[in-house]
This record gives structure tokens, C-alpha cells and sequence, in this order.
């Protein structure tokens, strides 16, 4: 099965409803079990969807690394992180948030002009033996996705979501 990759702009005074609507309820009875999850329910009515990435969603998981390590472009760790850690445990899926900050200092550097795809498929090959074209060819297309949306958050009263799941 593979994991979508799901983009939403969120202000930051959602933020704390948003921890409260990931956690999913589950009620038993003797004879039944009513399960209540609300949180795509939540983010379609307090958070714009953006464009979304087409191929796997796992692609991110390499791209993450990949700009972290090759390129000093941290964006796994933010002032976030805490919820970002709480909407992980509580969903079971990957959850970024990605800051006014993060953008300022690497937008002009998530241009995919700076990248080869004989690096990407070298970089995959070592990490996750994964060093084909067409998967290099897929992280560029993630690289112009994030940007794009990344580009979206205005001011630091704004993140961008990334569900990898």
C-alpha cells in the first residue's frame, strides 16, 4: 500500500484544536464498538488543502533526509515539535509542520535547478537502496510540490501541514 502525501495551510491558533480533533475515541459496549475520528473532518473546515503530491508519499520520508543531509535544509525540527510529536502518536502517521521561518531561510533553495538526478539516485541508493531514475524523477517532482506549498505561509501565524500517510 502507499502512503499519500497530504498538504494543508494552517493558522497557528488552530493548532491546539487540531491536537484535540487527532485523537481518535473509541467507545465499547458489551455488543458494539463506536469509533469517532474527526480529524479530516476537522482540517477541511480550519485548514486550506494545497496541492497534494501524485506519486508515493514515501518519497518524502527519502527527500527529508536528503535535503537534511546533502543540503542543510532542516525542516524536521522546528518549534513545533512537540506537537508534531503528539499528532504522530495519536494519528500513527508522519505529521510535519513547516514554519514562516523554514520558508524564509530555504525557499530559494528548494528550487529544483539545484538538483541532479545522478545525485538524488545516488543519495537513494545509499539510504534506502532505492536508486533508480524514475524515483529520483518522483523526489524532484516532491521537491517542486513542498515548494510550491511552502511558498503559501505568509507570516508566522501560518504553517504548512504534511501528512505522510
Amino acid at each position: 500500500m502507499s502512503a499519500i502525501a497530504s498538504f494543508y495551510l494552517l493558522d497557528t491558533s488552530k493548532l491546539d484544536e487540531l491536537k484535540k480533533s487527532a485523537e481518535i475515541i473509541v467507545k465499547k459496549s458489551l455488543f458494539s464498538k463506536k469509533v469517532t475520528d474527526n480529524y479530516r473532518d476537522y482540517l477541511s473546515n480550519n485548514a486550506k488543502e494545497l496541492k497534494g503530491f501524485d506519486g508515493s508519499g514515501y518519497v518524502y520520508a527519502n527527500l527529508l533526509v536528503y535535503l537534511q543531509e546533502e543540503k542543510n535544509i532542516d525542516l524536521t525540527q522546528n518549534e513545533y515539535d512537540d506537537i508534531a510529536k503528539e499528532l504522530i502518536d495519536k494519528r500513527g502517521t508522519s505529521h510535519f509542520l513547516l514554519t514562516n521561518n523554514q520558508k524564509n531561510a530555504f525557499i530559494n533553495q528548494l528550487d529544483t535547478a539545484h538538483y541532479s538526478l545522478a545525485e538524488i539516485q545516488q543519495f537513494n541508493q545509499n539510504f534506502s537502496e532505492e536508486g533508480d531514475e524514475e524515483t529520483a524523477k518522483l523526489t524532484l517532482e516532491a521537491i517542486e510540490v513542498l515548494r510550491d506549498n511552502l511558498s503559501k505561509v505568509q507570516n508566522d501565524n501560518q504553517i504548512l501541514l504534511l501528512i505522510v500517510g
